[in-house]
C-alpha cells in the first residue's frame, strides 16, 4: 500500500474521532443545563443510535447526530464559511475514497479518480487535510455559538489550534 493511501485512511479515522469528541462535548454542555432528573433520559436520547459510532463521518451523519442538539448543523456550517459547501462535498468524496481503499475496491477507486479527478497522492492528502482543517474550525464555532444561543449560556472560547490530528 502506498504511504498516501494510508494517510487518507488515517485522515478519515482522525476526523471521525474528532467529530465524536465534539459531539460528546456538545452533549455534555447540553446536559449541564438540564434538570438533574432529566439528565439520564436526555443522555440516552442524544446518544441513541449515534451514526458517528457506526457509520462514516459524512455530511448526513454529522447532520443527524448534531441535529439532535436542536439546530440545523449542516445549514449552520454552510452559513459559516463561503467554502463550507465545497468542503462538505470534499469530505464526502474523501470518505468514498477511504471506503473504496479499505475494502480493496479497485474499480470503485478508479471510478472515483475519474469522477473527481483526484489522485491518491501526498498533495491530494494535503488538500483534503486543509479541507478538514477548515471544517473543524467551522464546526467548533458553529457548535459553540448555536449551543450558547439555544441554551442561553456563554459560548465557550474556541481555541485557534483546535484539531483532530
Amino acid at each position: 500500500m502506498q504511504p498516501s493511501v494510508s494517510l487518507m485512511v488515517a485522515l478519515v479515522a482522525q476526523f471521525q474521532v474528532y467529530c465524536r469528541d465534539l459531539n460528546d462535548e456538545a452533549i455534555d454542555v447540553y446536559l449541564a443545563q438540564a434538570n438533574p432528573r432529566q439528565v439520564g433520559v436526555l443522555h440516552t436520547l442524544l446518544n441513541q443510535n449515534r451514526k458517528l459510532d457506526t457509520q462514516n463521518p459524512r455530511r448526513s451523519s454529522l447532520g443527524s447526530d448534531f441535529g439532535r442538539l436542536g439546530f440545523d448543523f449542516i445549514g449552520a456550517v454552510r452559513a459559516h464559511g463561503r467554502r463550507a459547501d465545497t468542503d462538505l462535498d470534499r469530505l464526502d468524496e474523501l470518505v468514498e475514497f477511504r471506503n473504496a481503499i479499505v475494502h480493496g475496491d479497485e474499480p470503485r477507486i478508479q471510478s472515483l479518480v475519474a469522477c473527481y479527478q483526484t489522485r491518491i497522492t501526498l498533495n491530494s492528502y494535503r488538500r483534503f487535510r486543509q479541507t478538514l482543517d477548515r471544517l473543524v474550525r467551522s464546526m467548533d464555532t458553529v457548535v459553540a455559538t448555536k449551543l450558547a444561543a439555544n441554551l442561553r449560556v456563554r459560548p465557550p472560547v474556541v481555541k485557534e489550534e483546535c484539531g483532530y490530528g
